[in-house]
């Protein structure tokens, strides 16, 4: 009868000992699997960053080819030419004159050397490409660094 008893308590044991295991790795899993779930939600997160960012390096790649062959279209025009840069002036020797009554407070322009031309339009074309490359940074920033609502 001893031996029936102590060998009913070591079952009892065990089976304790089972059950404390059985939830011990019933919340390992549980805990792991919500670990699962965040890591995919991350990852799926960062894909979905990833597309975000390789449309606006489309988007912004496509606006600087546009720009750059319409800038290269207009040095050309004003190298050969076809297009003249002028300022308005006041200088009586250059002021506009038509073979009809004039008006004393007609426009009068001056043509700008295609050299200096070349170069006003080069330093205009920089200063638009730092306003793309500007826009580019900031939509990278609001696409890639801060939190989405």
């Amino acid at each position: 009868m001893r031996i029936l008893a102590g060998i009913c308590a070591a079952l009892a044991i065990g089976l304790l000992l089972a059950l404390w295991r059985i939830d011990h790795v019933s919340t390992s899993l549980t805990a792991a699997e919500g670990t699962i779930t965040t890591l995919n939600n991350a990852a799926a997160s960062r894909r979905n960053t990833q597309r975000l960012l390789a449309d606006l390096d489309t988007q912004h790649t496509q606006e600087l080819s546009h720009a750059q062959a319409a800038n290269q279209q207009l040095r050309t025009a004003v190298a050969t030419g076809a297009h003249r840069l002028s300022v308005l002036a006041t200088c009586p020797a250059v002021r506009a004159t038509t073979s009809t009554a004039r008006v004393d407070d007609a426009e009068a322009r001056a043509d700008i050397d295609p050299a200096a031309a070349e170069r006003i339009v080069t330093i205009a074309n920089d200063g638009d490409d730092a306003i793309r490359a500007l826009s580019a940074l900031q939509d990278y920033v609001t696409t890639a660094c801060l939190p989405r609502k």
